[in-house]
């Protein structure tokens, strides 16, 4: 009688480990958790595809929205070179209600700003430039010298200089700075603070080299005003 051939294959020990049975487990367990869950992966599996479109839209979007500003703008500056005050005043402020949040929307404002201070509007001037106006941008820098004089026009000095000194802080260039700093040696004169118009000038002698042929000018002007206060 023939015997049966007895496995080769270790029997294995109560509670011992084994990968194949633990990723077996595994696998069967993730099987009947996604047929039991089909519904809520095809949910987000439609949501996650919904999410790569609608970013591809955006990409596709952003493109075609920079370049028609910049056409438009473009259009706009024409218009505004040689059409009248109050057409390019209308289109510039559309201009900004539909592409102001592109790069281009600054110098849209600051052009805007400047026909409005042109047109004696200090008010609609001062609330399309206080968008444009950060002293760390360069366009800012332009934005913030023109909402000073829109200050000044509605009377408010006080924010006006403090505006121009800004500038005169953060701008780099250094007719820029000789610039604010006039300004605002200007509006101390206006508002009888001599001696703070004084030291303003002093600042932007500091600027100029010594054989500078504008430095007389500024030298006269703070002149002026030390004979004054000596005088008065």
């Amino acid at each position: 009688m023939s015997r049966r051939p007895t496995s080769t294959r270790p029997a294995k020990p109560s509670g011992s480990y084994d990968p194949d049975d633990v990723f077996l487990g595994n696998t069967l367990a993730l099987s009947t958790w996604a047929q039991r869950n089909r519904q809520s992966l095809i949910l987000i599996g439609l949501a996650l595809a919904a999410v790569v479109m609608g970013t591809l839209y955006y990409i596709s979007y952003r493109g075609g929205h920079l370049q028609r500003a910049a056409l438009e703008l473009e259009r706009v500056y024409q218009g505004a070179a040689f059409g009248d005050t109050t057409t390019a005043k209308a289109e510039l402020a559309q201009y900004v209600a539909s592409f102001g949040n592109t790069p281009y929307g600054d110098e849209a404002r600051i052009l805007l700003g400047q026909l409005y201070l042109e047109s004696g509007q200090a008010d609609q001037a001062v609330g399309v430039l206080a968008d444009a106006s950060d002293v760390s941008e360069p366009l800012g820098l332009q934005a913030a010298v023109l909402l000073a004089k829109a200050h000044e026009e509605q009377g408010l000095l006080d924010e006006a200089e403090r505006l121009l000194l800004r500038v005169a802080d953060r701008a780099a260039l250094d007719f820029l700075i000789r610039d604010a700093l006039e300004g605002a040696a200007r509006l101390r004169t206006l508002r009888g603070d001599l001696a703070g118009a004084i030291q303003l000038y002093e600042r932007i002698l500091d600027t100029i080299e010594d054989d500078a042929p504008e430095r007389g000018i500024y030298e006269m002007r703070a002149g002026e005003l030390r004979l004054k206060t000596e005088q008065g």
